[in-house]
């Protein structure tokens, strides 16, 4: 028997390779080189996350992701001077809805399930944003929890909330993989089991709020469960 219920994972990061998927997308439409891509779409996530860290501190309500993802292309464009021409922007925001896995998650997902593991999404994403996530995997999912259901944006603890509130589930009964350090405090302050995929070697600011376990990929995961 695994030891956890329920495996959630971040979308964006901790499941989905957004800068394969969309490097080459970017690149296409607006006429830049894959470097010049890269460079572009570092800007584009790093505005995305600051327009959900506004949404949450300035206390209107919760901004659409798809909405922070439109404002951060016209931030990086402008930051970049690359002029996007009016009908590529909604092509370029909607290439984030179909991201493809990680090489490794497809195994690791199967792997899980075998275990008799519920797997779910647990992310920033609008809903029709991480069904398109969920479309790219070859396990079906048993549940996407979206911050649009808690009115606010990781590392909020109301996110961390929506599993224990929809399914009743123990929070120790439960692990989270994050793909960022915001995520992993988020998950870890809310007293949630956190595996960190941490591809680029980042830390945590709170080393209080450091992971569980962290590895390079997502087959780290199976070593907790």
């Amino acid at each position: 028997m695994a030891k956890y219920r329920l495996v959630t994972f971040d979308a964006y990061t901790g499941l989905a390779d957004f800068r394969a998927t969309l490097i080459p997308v970017v690149a296409r439409l607006l006429g830049l080189s894959d470097g010049a891509a890269h460079a572009f779409l570092t800007s584009w996530r790093a505005g995305q996350l600051r327009a959900a860290a506004l949404s949450n501190a300035l206390g209107r309500g919760r901004m659409s992701f798809h909405d922070c993802t439109a404002l951060a292309l016209e931030h990086a464009a402008a930051g970049h001077r690359v002029a996007v021409p009016a009908g590529r922007r909604e092509e370029l925001v909607a290439a984030w809805y179909p991201l493809r896995p990680w090489p490794e998650a497809p195994g690791v997902l199967r792997e899980l399930r075998s275990r008799g593991c519920e797997l779910a999404l647990l992310s920033n994403g609008d809903r029709a944003m991480l069904e398109g996530i969920a479309g790219e995997l070859p396990v079906r999912l048993d549940h996407i929890f979206s911050t649009e259901d808690s009115g606010c944006y990781k590392p909020d603890p109301e996110v961390y909330d929506l599993p224990v509130r929809a399914l009743g589930i123990a929070r120790e009964a439960w692990l989270h993989v994050a793909g960022g350090a915001n995520d992993v405090i988020g998950a870890k302050s809310a007293g949630v089991a956190c595996y960190w995929n941490n591809r680029t070697g980042d830390r945590v600011l709170l080393p209080e709020f450091a992971a569980d376990a962290e590895g390079p990929d997502l087959r780290g995961v199976l070593d907790l469960v």
